[in-house]
């Protein structure tokens, strides 16, 4: 098993702790967030994370789960941030931004109520 270098752990609104690592946020930034600097990707996640307008739940695998939290923004899209939860701890996978209403297979999923 390869070690992940972390870039910083935070709790998202279902009370999991996220490991933020450096390859998942590096490919955020470069596919989806080009022109901006690390920490505001950073603070950009941390926000969907923590205070999300919806929270989506893909439980079709029993060793994982996927929770998408979205974020609507003041422009009228969301923001996704996307955690997969595996039995060894909650990690980031990726974020990137959406249309105007989250994605019609995620709406399919599991709406979690907080």
């Amino acid at each position: 098993m390869t070690k992940r270098k972390i870039v910083t752990i935070i709790t998202d609104a279902l009370g999991d702790r996220v490991i933020v690592g450096e390859e998942e946020l590096s490919h955020s930034i470069n596919k989806h967030f080009k022109n901006l600097p690390v920490d505001m990707v950073l603070e950009l996640i941390e926000r969907v994370l923590k205070d999300p307008t919806d929270i989506f739940k893909d439980e079709t695998l029993k060793e994982r789960v996927f929770n998408f939290f979205y974020k609507l923004e003041s422009s009228s899209r969301f923001i996704v941030a996307v955690v997969k939860v595996t039995p060894d701890g909650a990690f980031f996978s990726s974020a990137y931004p959406t249309g105007t209403k989250p994605r019609n297979t995620h709406k399919k999923l599991k709406k979690v109520k907080r």
